[in-house]
């Protein structure tokens, strides 16, 4: 008996020992996956608080004409539903909103949020995954409704954004989820092109006959701009009350101001040891300027703090006379003071120009390179420190550095600069920075840097860290490497650059697989797409992938093989530029005569089959008017629509369907039709058409 006994409980013992480690895997992958959500944008970056920490508090007794609105008052007692704030450029939007969510809000009241930054973080998939993070930090439990889909999606999880839709709804309808607020602050800086699917899904969140958001409420802020607001139609419809529009509230928020110029006045005075009759008339002055914002303050203190006016009534009024109108003739008067205009407008571009802040260190070497240098050694730098001082002295308060990354101060910083190309605006003599930069020529200088610099390493430099610092300095002269690597190729893409630029032979020296640059910058780019690595890419590949017309054209023009594959996928230059979207590109080797059917090696993917697997929409579409097999398919017998259904890509489902592809076809592995793809990956919308198309 006893040896029985024994037994039993060593059997228990080992079953209590396999639940605790089934346990602890199962936490393990429960943290993977939560830890997932936190995306940053490059491996320098910051998170999704950091985006709201670099707003600045409220000072006292502001915000106040939003804090007692009766929209508001009644938001807060309602179980459910949106509610939108709208206010013009520089009137506190942003400060608001970080002042709800860490002391407006209600406590017992489970808070997200996420603030949108045009060019940097303005996407929903990393609004979804900002969302999902703090949702699944205070609530872990609610961990559950992601997991199955990390099980089929691994890491690819976090780039499909209706799966992450889907995941915060289930989350959300989650009984024991308790009540939720999500708080998006500066919806206008959305990426447009996603701006449409934001607000829809959000609307769908709250029509009539969904059920299961009982305790969800989304607190919404942008500006009040038609094209923004007709978005929100269905929602203003459906919810009258659900609008606070600050820029009607235009007395309310001036008195704010003038409580926030006070405080200013307090502070300046003290600095300045004006006396009780000065300070009264300057706070006096400054509170009867017309059309005065939050931002107009900062901007007009900032100057009035360096200016040694006189202190009696009449220097007062002199140095009121000059000061700013308006934000734009405070950013030309900032800018006018500069005594190195080109390095300026240089640093400007490239603010304007890049995928993420830059760093101190980054801008530091970026700024100095040019066509003269021919090595990074010829980089004549300075400590990032003493960098930062001559970056204020250019650019004043115009440019921010926070935490060691540089920012515009103010989205209409950005504006001011940034000249409209399908509206040319004249430069006025007055506001000759005003309007200044296009886009296009933004990426040109930058991408002209990037360029430049990746051929530096084409002679014989040392990747050490440590032997490229400066001895008992902080400088590194790597430090631009990452960046230059991962953002040449979208850089040169949006540039538009022309036949013959001066930057065109330094782009086909690194473009060149034998050279000493490409084997660097490549590997550096290529861990950032989650794809196997590859191997005898050849230039035309290069440019082909990369989207670059010029360059392709140039090399078409010199013989380049057309129908040589890479070693590793075994796809051709038109299979590249298939996939990643290229229409231009296709559309050259077409018309050189590449072969539309052509296989690639390792999955039998023709080139209409990997631009439908990528949702490209308008390279399907040419393909699909060049003749290019509807039905062809690859090894697994998954044709284009398989792929596009499966994947979710409804505008290549509807255009493959309009060409009259098979919606019966099965794949040779489990016999699965398109329509069974969609409904096994959650794609609503394309069941729908593949159920209406199979009628």
């Amino acid at each position: 008996l006893q040896e029985t006994a024994e037994e039993h409980r060593d059997i228990a013992k080992e079953q209590l020992q396999a639940l605790k480690d089934l346990a602890k895997e199962r936490l393990s992958k429960e943290q993977e996956c939560h830890q997932l959500f936190r995306v940053t944008t490059s491996s320098k970056d910051t998170t999704y608080e950091w985006y709201k920490d670099r707003v600045e508090e409220r000072v006292a007794n502001t915000c106040m004409w939003f804090l007692k609105h009766g929209h508001f008052q009644r938001w807060l007692k309602e179980d459910s539903g949106p509610l939108l704030v709208t206010a013009d450029p520089g009137c506190g939007k942003s400060v608001l909103a970080k002042y709800l969510i860490d002391h407006g809000l209600p406590r017992s009241t489970t808070i997200c949020y996420f603030f949108f930054k045009d060019q940097d973080q303005n996407t929903i998939r990393q609004a979804l995954c900002a969302l999902l993070h703090q949702l699944f930090s205070l609530k872990p439990f609610l961990i559950e409704h992601a997991m199955p889909q990390f099980s089929k999606d691994g890491q690819g999880l976090i780039n499909s954004t209706e799966s992450l839709w889907k995941i915060l709804r289930n989350a959300i309808k989650d009984p024991q989820a308790g009540p939720v607020i999500m708080v998006l602050d500066a919806l206008d800086e959305c990426a447009e092109s996603e701006f449409a699917d934001l607000t829809r899904n959000i609307e769908n969140q709250f029509r009539s006959g969904q059920s299961g958001y009982g305790r969800l409420k989304y607190l919404l802020t942008c500006r009040p701009y038609d094209q923004i607001m007709s978005k929100f139609r269905g929602l203003l419809d459906a919810f009258p009350n659900i609008r606070i529009p600050g820029e009607e509230e235009s007395e309310t928020i001036t008195q704010e101001v003038n409580r926030v110029i006070a405080r200013r006045v307090n502070q300046l005075s003290t600095e300045k040891c004006l006396s009780p009759e000065i300070k009264s008339h300057l706070e006096k002055r400054l509170q009867e300027t017309t059309h005065r914002t939050y931002l107009w303050v900062y901007l007009v203190f900032d100057y009035l703090g360096k200016e040694d006016f006189k202190r009696t009534p009449k220097g007062v009024e002199s140095a009121i006379a000059a000061l700013p109108r308006s934000i734009n003739e405070a950013y030309q008067q900032i800018l006018n003071k500069t005594k190195e205009d080109p390095m300026v407008r240089k640093a400007l571009s490239i603010i304007l120009a890049a995928s993420r802040p830059l760093t101190l260190s980054e801008m530091n070497v970026a700024v100095n390179v040019d066509y003269t240098l021919q090595s990074i050694h010829d980089l004549d730098l300075e400590d990032d420190e003493d960098f930062k001082m001559r970056l204020r002295s250019w650019c004043g308060l115009f440019v921010s550095v926070y935490q060691g990354n540089i920012y515009f101060l103010h989205q209409t910083a950005r504006e001011f600069l940034l000249a409209d190309l399908a509206s040319p605006t004249t430069v006025s003599s007055e506001l000759h920075w005003h309007h200044s930069i296009t886009i296009q020529e933004a990426h040109a200088v930058l991408v002209e840097l990037c360029v430049l610099y990746l051929n530096f390493f084409n002679s014989n430099v040392s990747l050490s860290t440590d032997a490229n610092r400066e001895a008992g300095h902080s400088i590194n002269r790597h430090t631009f490497l990452d960046y230059s690597a991962q953002n040449w190729g979208a850089h040169f893409r949006e540039a538009d650059i022309i036949d013959y630029a001066s930057i065109i032979p330094f782009a086909l020296r690194i473009c060149d697989p034998d050279s000493k640059s490409y084997s660097i910058w490549f590997r550096i780019y290529w861990k950032t797409t989650r794809m196997m690595s590859t191997k005898y890419f050849t230039d035309l590949m290069v440019a082909s992938y990369f989207g670059h017309r010029v360059v392709v054209k140039l090399l078409l023009d010199k013989d380049a093989k057309i129908e040589v594959k890479d070693s590793e996928h075994g796809r051709t230059p038109l299979s590249w530029a298939a996939g990643e979207g290229h229409e231009a590109i296709v559309k050259l080797l077409l018309e050189i005569g590449a072969n539309i059917e052509v296989k690639d090696s390792e999955d039998g993917w023709t080139p209409l089959q990997v631009a439908a697997k990528n949702g490209r929409d308008a390279v399907v579409k040419l393909l699909l008017e060049k003749g290019a097999n509807i039905e062809a398919k690859d090894s697994r017998s998954w044709t284009p629509l398989s792929w596009a259904a499966g994947e979710g890509h409804e505008a290549v489902v509807r255009l493959l369907l309009e060409k009259g592809a098979n919606v019966e076809v099965k794949n040779s592995e489990y016999g699965e039709t398109p329509l069974s793809l969609a409904t096994e990956y959650g794609h609503e919308a394309i069941v729908t058409l593949l159920l209406e198309a199979g009628q």
